[in-house]
């Protein structure tokens, strides 16, 4: 089992050493990736772990006008944390209950339990992700998830799946319906 640790600076917010990431940075990576497995060429959904739960963590990035069109709350796996509200273990591992890193494709639409009872299934692409769809780690909303941010307090935690609030899920239901292209690129980062 191979899990990945990581540590944090409670001064502003990320992991310790680094600059605020920059989900645009990575565009060429995105588009390299977009191209290799025939993606939507539009939009690409990041997930940056190294900010607190509390604050707005994952983005909706047009990558062909180079903006981000939508900030929003997401849930990490319960035991990638222990109660800060900072994600600092991950794995691939089924039932570990932790959040998974790297690329992944968001893709078909199914129903669920949970919020407003639409998911997408995930399905990763990187050897800290591959096993994504076994672990039955899928994109869904639950209604405990707020859609403002609660810095310095965490929000819930899921079991290792993406999990938004149910006005974020609506919004990406709608944006990925839309698409002629249904399947869209995820980074999940730390």
């Amino acid at each position: 089992m191979v899990t990945i640790t990581v540590s944090y600076s409670y001064l502003n917010n990320t992991r310790s050493n680094r600059p605020l990431f920059n989900p645009l940075s990575l565009k060429s990576e995105y588009e390299n990736k977009i191209k290799q497995y025939k993606l939507n060429r539009q939009y690409v959904f990041i997930v940056d772990y190294a900010l607190h739960s509390g604050k707005k963590r994952m983005y909706v990035l047009d990558i062909s006008n180079n903006k981000i069109i939508k900030k929003m709350m997401v849930a990490h796996g319960k035991k990638s944390e222990t109660k800060t509200g900072y994600a600092t273990e991950f794995s691939n591992v089924p039932e570990s209950n932790k959040s998974s890193l790297g690329f992944a494709i968001v893709n078909q639409r199914a129903y669920s339990n949970w919020g407003i009872h639409i998911k997408y299934w995930l399905d990763g692409i990187s050897p800290t992700n591959s096993n994504m769809r076994k672990r039955i780690m899928v994109l869904h909303s639950y209604r405990w998830v707020p859609s403002y941010e609660t810095y310095p307090f965490p929000i819930v935690t899921s079991l290792g799946c993406i999990m938004v609030s149910k006005k974020d899920m609506y919004f990406l239901d709608q944006l990925i319906k839309k698409q002629k292209n249904k399947k869209i690129l995820m980074f999940i980062r730390a």
